[in-house]
């Protein structure tokens, strides 16, 4: 049957009522066949008759399957067979016989098959001129017969129209509804996602305020106490080594609680990293590797003068991947000098961080968080990390996101010549 246009896509075919009850029309289709076939076998002398009926059914069931299927039933297929229908049955009415029963099967299987109303009439009206025409040949023609087959065609066409419009109604209002519900269970489904839209709000919302309640406020503690002991130690007699050592500490604390107290106000802001607040990604991973040479390991960096095109996310991964990696050497491996390297290769942005601490075994037991935060925050951009390391050669991070548009001239930069040689980690790599 036709389609209303503008439908939902979803309904048409797999939901269209035609569609639910297709397995019973074949069914009775191949079940009136078979029955055809017995009549014909037991009531039918003439061998060359039986055998053309046979035959003529036979092509029409071999051909059924391939031209009614449900992924066909908008195309030209359907409307084919259509067309071979009317002619197996219009040829069958010209043979004595039973074939002319296949008419009661052909009427409903129009319907069903025919692009439009329009087209189901033309079909209809159709296969009862042919069945009229065969049984007038058969039968000789004379007046009566005319009147009997004629009539008998009027009402066969009659009957057919008027059931055959009726249900194509019921089938319209049927799909009119299942677009209603279809439409219902779209706006049910935008509607559980402006819920969890507004869940998440709210609980970003609530994560502000404790942010700002509990972390925020403690690092302005943080911040105004070393600041009130920094002030005291100007006041406090204490040999020159000493004061150096104590204020270079307290200066340490405050500039580190200075930072995360940013980052505690950027969080609750949900801003991004105060590191790229009002600067680049290059020049926060400069002010990283300066905070770690400050931290006690030497650190060089190798950056291009420009950087491809780079989302928020990117950026933002890529900086928290470097700090999560130079916080891992400052804290675990020991190392005296570290480097971190950043490069175009080909579709990817290369960052790549060294040391020359006691390195570990990629294979053994790397239950840590800091590699597992890395990964993740590499995976959520598509990108990928790989750990190069051994037990005393010291360890290699390659994180590699993925980038579009072409280089423009951007240079893969080569390693700083004034950089201090790195132990080379071990070939073994982890993922």
């Amino acid at each position: 049957m036709s389609v209303k246009p503008g439908r939902t896509e979803k309904l048409m075919p797999e939901n269209s009522v035609w569609i639910h009850g297709m397995k019973w029309w074949h069914v009775g289709f191949y079940t009136a066949l078979t029955v055809v076939v017995l009549v014909v076998i037991n009531g039918e002398a003439d061998p060359t008759i039986s055998a053309t009926t046979i035959g003529a059914m036979a092509l029409l069931a071999a051909a059924y399957p391939f031209l009614t299927r449900q992924c066909h039933l908008q195309t030209w297929r359907p409307q084919a067979y259509v067309v071979l229908l009317i002619l197996v049955v219009g040829f069958l009415a010209f043979l004595p016989g039973s074939g002319a029963i296949l008419l009661f099967v052909a009427f409903p299987q129009i319907w069903m098959f025919s692009a439009s109303a329009r087209g189901g009439l033309i079909a209809t009206a159709a296969i009862c001129v042919a069945v009229a025409i065969g049984q007038l040949v058969r039968f000789g023609g004379s007046s009566e017969d005319l009147t009997g087959i004629g009539l008998q065609a009027g009402l066969s066409f009659l009957a057919s129209t008027m059931l055959g419009l009726w249900i194509y109604k019921i089938i319209d209002q049927s799909e009119d509804r299942a677009q209603l519900l279809a439409d219902l269970d779209a706006a049910r489904v935008e509607l559980q996602r402006a819920d969890q839209r507004q869940g998440a709000m709210a609980e970003r919302e609530r994560m502000s305020r404790e942010i700002h309640d509990t972390l925020a406020q403690g690092f302005t503690s943080v911040v105004m106490l070393s600041e009130a002991a920094l002030a005291q130690l100007r006041t406090t007699r204490l040999d020159s080594s000493t004061a150096d050592t104590v204020a270079a500490r307290l200066a340490s604390i405050n500039a580190t609680a200075r930072e995360n107290l940013q980052e505690a106000r950027a969080l609750i802001a949900s801003t991004g990293p105060s590191q790229l607040q009002g600067g680049d990604l290059l020049g926060a991973l400069d002010r990283l590797a300066s905070a770690a040479t400050e931290s006690g390991c030497e650190t060089s960096c190798t950056l291009p003068d420009r950087l491809p095109p780079l989302t928020s996310n990117q950026q933002i991964a890529l900086l928290r991947s470097a700090q999560e990696a130079l916080t891992n050497v400052r804290r675990h491996a020991a190392a005296s000098q570290s480097h971190l390297d950043l490069l175009r290769s080909g579709s990817e942005l290369l960052l790549t961080v060294t040391d020359d601490g006691s390195g570990f075994d990629p294979h053994g037991d790397t239950s840590g968080y800091g590699l597992k935060s890395i990964g993740a925050r590499l995976d959520e951009i598509g990108g990928t990390l790989h750990v190069s390391s051994a037990p005393g050669r010291g360890t290699t991070l390659r994180m590699a996101v993925p980038v579009t548009g072409h280089d423009d001239g951007l240079p893969a930069p080569a390693h700083d010549s004034a950089t201090p040689a790195l132990n080379d980690p071990a070939p073994a790599e982890a993922t």
